[in-house]
This record gives structure tokens, sequence and C-alpha cells, in this order.
């Protein structure tokens, strides 16, 4: 290679494009190139190593003091950074084909660390720290609009702000005069409600109004606020949960302004407010049917904008929330609304799912009615879905089944059986149900029967327990092996590998310890605040469910591009340098992960 070839390697490998030209320039003047035949020991375990090492075409294998293999590396991977600096390797390096390196002796890589703070800090960075740095490279493009945007950054109105006392006519000329929609009338102790044009119109309508009526006895308390200092991501999945159009904008607790929809939009200029908005004025299945469809459109670009996958999963729930409300009105009677709940279950239940997949809902149905009045329904809703994009659940976990359509007592019932009679079915179907939102209808139904299944737990169910939560070890997770994988046209299941014991194992630890949040990741947070978890291991365990989650959407939207369907393999061909830093990273913290619940649950002493 020429002098301009060896530079421009190495400022494709992070962290060398983090280097000054000058420092650049004269690592390159430094570079050893070296071959070493396949079968060479570069180190043994406890000895010394005084190079650090670039691969530029062959394969190296990192063993244990038992030989087994830790960690493959391969085309423009480097080691080891740590021995350097440390004085001592507790690994065993051994060339596994043929192998040409670039070498950087130790007097060099120490001028690198000292003079460049980028190339430090890249090498001093814990674990958790590594993943969210290799993310925000691989996601650099726009990751900072919807990841730190804050309110204060955004546009809002100043406030119609009046008192209770005010009389109607004139806080109506006040809003007239300000260009706005709504009044805000400030109460006691610093709280504040909304008055809506249309809520003046309905009430005018309806002969309940005089132009002299105190504006106070109309208004809505409390109005929703969010914080100056908050996320405009966060104001924004609160206007989709809560239905509404506009927010207050608090700092330190006082009214400052107005923020609407609109204006958060504007901001990120997706126009995702666009299927919200048709949602609610879908008149008809078919209306809503257009409106659902464009969901895809808003992951792909929030994706390509870097948001992380939690994130557009959480807005995508939300969406889909609204989608299944909606549709549940237009086909239920409103009379029987209340007599029933409709859950969804699962990841989208817990608020994970982004690309649409089966079906897996159902319904609780008010003990006294007859669960035959909602069959015509529940075909309809069931059918409309499918139209929607949800295809049928393989196991039948729908509505349409008589199983998931039931009353509360024939759910209890049930939920008594998957206890008692333990197989791989009722684990699953427990499993599904555990994770159950309501979506529409009572939700107090689904909230009798939550406290239902925890206080089966309450007498310490042990044996279950035990047996339930080793479903995490279920699956291998490919921590060594999928180093060499990742270089060869192979692929993994990356939610069996990755993403299911950590919901599986998480889940485990929230029925053990009655943890009712839904999410895997609130879950975490839960587990850590009540000192389950150390708060060091919660932040790694989070970041590599995001990471994972964010390498598996992007799998799941390559292959919907190709027309084909989206699933859960990672093919090693798709894989960038840096999504393969972050698999390997997401691993290795997976698999201690599943150690620390064999240890936690004393796994190791059940029978096989």
């Amino acid at each position: 290679m020429s002098f301009n070839d060896q530079k421009a390697f190495l400022q494709s490998i992070h962290p060398f494009d983090e280097l000054s030209d000058a420092l650049l320039d004269e690592l390159v003047t430094k570079l050893e190139i070296a071959f070493y035949p396949a079968g060479t020991s570069l180190t043994v375990c406890g000895g010394e190593i005084d190079r650090f090492y670039i691969v530029i075409k062959g394969e190296v294998k990192v063993l244990d003091e038992t030989d087994a293999v830790v960690r493959i590396y391969r085309e423009k991977d480097s080691f080891d950074a740590d021995a350097l600096l440390e004085g001592r390797c507790d690994w065993h390096y051994v060339v596994s084909e043929d192998l040409i390196s670039y070498e950087i002796d130790r007097k060099s890589f120490q001028k690198l660390f000292d003079e460049s703070e980028g190339f430090r800090r890249f090498f001093l960075m814990d674990i958790v720290e590594r993943i969210e740095h290799l993310k925000k490279r691989e996601l650099d493009s726009g990751m900072g609009d919807w990841m730190t945007a804050k309110v204060r950054e955004s546009y809002w109105h100043p406030p119609c702000l009046v008192t209770m006392e005010t009389p109607l006519l004139e806080a109506a000329r006040r809003s007239v005069e300000m260009g706005r929609s709504e009044i805000i009338v400030e109460g006691e102790e610093g709280s504040y409600g909304i008055v809506a044009d249309s809520d003046i119109k309905r009430m005018l309508s309806q002969g309940r109004l005089q132009p002299e009526s105190s504006v106070g006895g109309m208004a809505h308390f409390p109005l929703l606020t969010v914080d100056i200092d908050d996320f405009l991501f966060n104001a924004y999945l609160t206007l989709i949960r809560e239905n509404v159009k506009r927010l207050g904008v608090t700092d330190r607790g006082r009214l400052v302004g107005v923020l609407e929809q609109i204006d958060i939009l504007s901001y990120f200029a997706n126009h995702s407010h666009l299927i919200t908005v048709k949602i609610e004025r879908a008149r008809t299945i078919e209306e809503l049917k257009e409106a659902s469809l464009g969901y895809l459109t808003i992951v792909r670009r929030l994706y390509a904008q870097g948001l992380k996958a939690r994130y557009i999963a959480k807005l995508i729930s939300e969406v889909n929330r609204k989608v299944f409300a909606r549709l549940f009105e237009m086909i239920l009677p409103e009379e029987r609304r209340e007599e029933c709940a409709l859950l969804v279950m699962g990841s989208e239940g817990r608020g994970e799912q982004i690309i649409r997949t089966d079906q897996d809902n159902a319904l609780i149905i008010r003990n006294g009615v007859d669960p035959e009045i909602f069959v015509p329904y529940m075909e309809e809703l069931s059918t409309a879905l499918q139209e929607f994009g949800y295809p049928p659940c393989p196991g039948k976990i729908m509505v349409t089944n008589p199983y998931w359509r039931r009353s509360v007592q024939s759910f209890k019932e049930e939920i008594d059986r998957w206890i008692d009679s333990p197989d791989e079915e009722s684990f699953m179907y427990f499993s599904i149900f555990f994770d159950a939102k309501d979506v529409a209808g009572e939700g107090a139904l689904l909230r009798e029967l939550k406290e239902y299944l925890f206080s089966r737990f309450d007498d310490h169910n042990d044996i279950y327990m035990a047996f339930f939560v080793r479903l995490t070890l279920l699956f291998e997770t490919p921590v060594g092996i999928w180093n060499s994988l990742l270089h060869r046209d192979r692929h993994v299941d990356i939610k069996k590998a990755g993403i299911f014991p950590v919901v599986q194992g998480v889940r485990s630890l929230a029925l053990k310890y009655r943890i009712e949040e839904l999410s895997t990741v609130e879950r975490i947070k839960e587990l850590a605040k009540r000192e389950i978890l150390r708060e060091s291991f919660a932040r790694e365990l989070i970041e590599a469910f995001d990471a994972l989650s964010y390498l598996r959407l992007g799998a799941q939207l390559k292959a919907l591009e190709e027309g084909r369907d989206a699933d859960n393999m990672i093919h090693s061909k798709d894989l960038s340098k840096i999504q393969r830093d972050l698999l390997r990273d997401s691993l290795e913290i997976v698999e201690r992960f599943k150690g620390f619940i064999t240890r936690h649950f004393e796994l190791d002493r059940l029978p096989s």
C-alpha cells in the first residue's frame, strides 16, 4: 500500500478517524506490516503483549485459560489496547487463518493515547459508554433532532391567561385579539385549566352559557403541561397518548406558553401527525385502514434519523392503540363497550413491537355477560386487523378463538390451570398474558385479573418460578462463535440469541417482585431502583437491549424493501464493522445477564 492508501485505511477504522492529520501522518511512518501463518501463537494467557495489531487480512482467535473461543478478529478489527496499557494480557491469541496485519509499537500507541483525546476516550470507555458511542456514530445522521431537542428549542404560543372570575365575553375577546383558539384559566395554588372554542360552542348551543358567565366554571382542570426542559419527543408522546392537541409549557411550575401538536411536527418535519389526525377523523373502517397503513413511513423516517428503536416502538405503539380503540368503537355498539376489555399481548402489550406481525389479542368479558354475544363483533374486528396488516396468529391467540374470549372468572380459572398444571403451552400463555395491555373497553377488568395473577404468587410458588425463568436459557447466545459467523455469509435469529433472553429474564424478575410496568426497559429501571440489579449493570442491559432492537429493526426494514417478509434474522453480509462491534458487545452483556439469572434463581439446582 502507498502512504495515502495506508492513511485512508486507518481513517476508515474507528477510533483512528479521531486522530489529527499530523498524528495520522506520523503514525503511518511508524507502521509495520507483518505476516503470520495459521497456527502462530501471538501471546499466551498471562504473557506480555507489546504491539497493537490491526488486521488487514486473515483471522485471529482469542482463547481463555480453558482454550475456549471468546472472540474472533478479522479485517479492520484491532487488539489489544488493554494489554498495552496494563502491561499484561489475560488472553491467548492464535492465528486461525494466515494473518497480514499492521502493527504499532507500544511507544507509538502511547503517544496517540496521550495526544488525542478522542482516541484516548474510546479506549477508556466502559461497555455501556462504548455501545452508546458506537450507536451514535452509526446513527449520526439526524440523531440530535429527535434525541436531544428540548421544548425550549421549539416554538410555542403566548397563553391567553385569565382568572377564574373573568367573564366569558371578556376572555373570548382577549383570545380573539391574541389569535388563540383556547383560553387558559389560572386556578388555585398554581393550577391551570383550559376552555377550548369547541367547549364554548357546545355549551352555547345547549343554552348553558351567558356572556357574563365566569369562565372558571367551564374550564377543564388540570391542563396537561410539559416542562420547558423536557424532550420534545416526550411532549409528542403525551399529545398522542392523551388524545389532546396542545400542552401548557411550564418553567419552574409557572405557565409560560402553549405548545401545539403542529408546533412539534413543524420542528421535526416528518409529518407523522397526519396518521393520528386521520385516525381521529376516520368515519369508516376503510378510512381507518388507509390511515393506519402509513405507519411504516414513520418507522423508516425515524430509523433513518437515528431515533432509538425503543422510542420508535413507543410512538408506533401509541398509534396502534389508537387504531385498535377506534376500530373497537366502530364495531361494538356503545352498550357493549363497557362489558368487555380488548387486550393486546406479548410484544405489542409491552409496547415493543414496531413492524406488524401476528395478532396477539384477547377479550375479557364482564362476569354474567354471555361471551357468545361478542362473536360476530370479534370476527369483524379480526378481519379488519388482517386488512390493516396484522396477519392471523398461527397459534390462534386471537379474539376469534373462544379460548382468548372469555369472562373474568373463566380467565381466573385458566390462570389457575397455567400455574397449577404447567407445561410448555401454559408457560407460553402465561407469559403472553402477563404482558397484556388494555387498549379499549373497561380497563378495570384487566386490572382485576392482574391483581389475581400476582396474588397467586404470594405463597412463593418457587417451583413454578424456577421452571418459568429457565425459559431465559432456552436459546444459546453465541458470544464466541458469532464472531466467526459475522465474517461469512451466515445468519442468526437475533430474537432467540439476544432479545428473548432479556425479555424473559426481566419478565421473570418482574413477576417475582410484583413489578407492574410492562416494557422491558421500564422493568429493568424498576429492578435497579429496588436494588435487585446493580445500577451499572441495569444500564448495560438497557443499552444492549436497545442495540439488539435497533439491529433487528434495520434488518426488518431491509427485508421489506427487498420484498421479503420481516423476520428476526440478522445476515452477516449486511452488517458494517460498527454494527458487528455493537452486536458483539451486546451479546456479551446478554450472556452475563443469563449468568445472573442462573445464580439469582439457583437454576443449576433444578433437575434437568
